[in-house]
């Protein structure tokens, strides 16, 4: 069960976070990329009915995070760093060994963290995702933290009243169906540090079926 909205958005800072990153120029994420034609029109439909309370720089594609990796090690880069690939080739191996998770995710739904509001998922799938996050985090990052798997839609501009967003945007996606999205491969993928909300560039993959990671030419990290 997804945890309650907070009664308030959160505005984007849209600055260079140099602070956490320390010099690290990529950060690595595990997603599920969602193939579907209709995705991207339902993500637009419901950023169009929140109009100017989002920050019209958000530019990553529709996917739903599996877990966040961290700062990623580039040769004898910044001592912040902590994912190499000595980490990859363990994820790999955690990976090989997780329990079957769906090849298509039902979008469905909607909700929002203080951030960013997004796209849900039937709850069938949302559970169905979790031993595969609690392979690569056996540990929550922090006290009460709960993986809600979603697909997010931008980060706030303002900070106003969480209901009427809410409303707004449940209002934009009411009468439709479940979206039946694809998701064959997880994809090991990295972001810019100084662009917070910048898109993905994928570094390789994992098949469902076959558990073979590829890294993909011009990825950082080959295991």
């Amino acid at each position: 069960m997804p945890p309650a909205a907070p009664a308030f958005t959160q505005a984007c800072e849209d600055r260079d976070f140099t602070e956490w990153h320390q010099g690290c120029a990529w950060c690595a994420v595990w997603v599920l990329w969602l193939r579907a034609p209709a995705l991207a029109q339902r993500v637009q439909r419901a950023r169009q009915a929140l109009g100017p309370r989002l920050w019209p720089g958000y530019a990553r594609q529709p996917h739903v995070t599996v877990a966040y990796r961290g700062l990623m090690v580039e040769g004898a880069g910044p001592a912040a760093a902590t994912f190499g690939v000595a980490q990859l080739r363990a994820d790999i191996a955690r990976l090989q060994h997780a329990p079957a998770w769906p090849r298509v995710l039902r979008v469905q739904g909607s909700g929002s963290f203080s951030t960013v509001p997004y796209l849900g998922l039937d709850a069938a799938d949302a559970a169905a995702l979790q031993p595969l996050h609690q392979a690569l985090v056996p540990e929550p990052p922090a006290p009460a933290w709960h993986y809600v798997p979603h697909v997010t839609l931008g980060h706030y501009a303002q900070s106003v009243p969480m209901a009427p967003v809410l409303h707004t945007l449940q209002a934009a996606l009411a009468g439709l169906a479940p979206l039946a999205c694809a998701a064959p491969q997880l994809w090991l993928v990295r972001y810019r540090t100084h662009a917070i909300a910048g898109p993905l560039v994928a570094e390789g993959c994992l098949d469902l079926a076959t558990r073979r990671y590829t890294a993909l030419p011009g990825a950082l990290l080959r295991p």
